[in-house]
């Protein structure tokens, strides 16, 4: 199993603070309780697929601004955060394939000249 950082542990905690927990809430009313990125209607709970995660679209890495920024976040379905997003957070770049069945993200390796 993988082991976060020192730094990540320590905001993490930034989670279950009353702020977060209000801007939550505010981010999941604003996108209609849908996934941004599949458009499934999001449910409570952790054990679904379809469990509402509001997602940072740039890693905020400990930075605030960038935590609390409702310009920032989005709601999306645990399966889709856990799957393509954190892949490409990983990756750097996005694996999707477009309908010609070429990669969509200029980032992918297949785009880099060797």
């Amino acid at each position: 199993m993988e082991k976060r950082s020192t730094t990540a542990d320590e905001y993490r905690k930034l989670y279950y603070t009353k702020s977060w927990k209000q801007l939550r809430v505010k981010i999941l009313t604003r996108d209609s309780y849908r996934c941004q990125k599949c458009k499934t209607a999001l449910s409570d709970g952790r054990s679904n697929p379809n469990s509402a995660v509001v997602h940072h679209k740039t890693p905020h890495k400990g930075n605030l601004e960038l935590f609390y920024d409702p310009g920032n976040l989005e709601a999306v379905c645990w399966k889709c955060h856990s799957g393509a997003l954190q892949s490409e957070e990983v990756l750097g770049y996005s694996t999707e394939i477009g309908l010609d069945g070429w990669p969509t993200d200029e980032n992918h390796p297949r785009f880099s000249s060797t």
